[in-house]
C-alpha cells in the first residue's frame, strides 16, 4: 500500500505527458493546415498515362518543410511513417502507396527536384540514404520535401539516375 500512491502519481505524470504530446501533434497539424495537400486518389495511369518505374519497396519517412529537415509536416496525414511502394509515372509524377496511411500522388509539374539526403525528421541514415522529392503546388506555396528510404540501394540509385538523365 505504501507504493500505491507513488505509482499512481507516476502513472498520472506519464498520462499527462502523453496528453501533451497528443495536443502538440494536433496543434502542429492545425498550424500547418494551409500547406498544400497532395492528391490522394490519382493513379499514375490516369495522370501520366502509365508507370515508368516501380513500384519499389520503401519506407515513407516523412514530409518536411523544404530546407528544414527536422520540421515535420503532420497536416493532411503526411506525418505518419509507414511502409510504402513508390512508383514514377512517364510524365514525372510520383505515386506513394502507403500502408496504414493515406497514399498520395505528386504531379510531375509540381516536382522541383529529386535528390539524396542523409536524413530528415524521423530517420537519419548518413551518407545519401534517403530519396527526397522536393515539390510544391504553385510558385507562391511552401515547398515541401518528402523522404523515402528505399529497401534496395540499386533502386535508390536507379531513380536518382533516371531523374538526372530525364
Amino acid at each position: 500500500m505504501d507504493q500505491l500512491v507513488p505509482a499512481l502519481i507516476l502513472l498520472g505524470v506519464f498520462l499527462g505527458i502523453l496528453a501533451l504530446m497528443y495536443l502538440g501533434w494536433r496543434g502542429r497539424g492545425a498550424r500547418q493546415a494551409d500547406l498544400p495537400a497532395p492528391d490522394l486518389d490519382e493513379p499514375l495511369e490516369t495522370l501520366d498515362g502509365g508507370v515508368e518505374a516501380g513500384p519499389f519497396e520503401a519506407v515513407y519517412v516523412s514530409t518536411v518543410l523544404a530546407d528544414k529537415p527536422f520540421e515535420r509536416v503532420v497536416a493532411h496525414g503526411l506525418g505518419t511513417r509507414s511502409r510504402a511502394h513508390l512508383s514514377r509515372g512517364t510524365g514525372g509524377s510520383w505515386r506513394i502507396e502507403r500502408e496504414g496511411a493515406p497514399s498520395f500522388t505528386i504531379h510531375g509539374d509540381r516536382v522541383l527536384d529529386i535528390a539524396a539526403a542523409p536524413g530528415m525528421a524521423g530517420k537519419v541514415v548518413g551518407g545519401d540514404g534517403l530519396l527526397v522529392i522536393r515539390w510544391q503546388h504553385g510558385p507562391d506555396s511552401t515547398a515541401l520535401d518528402t523522404g523515402l528510404r528505399l529497401t534496395s540501394r540499386a533502386d535508390h540509385d536507379l531513380l536518382l539516375r533516371k531523374e538526372h538523365t530525364s
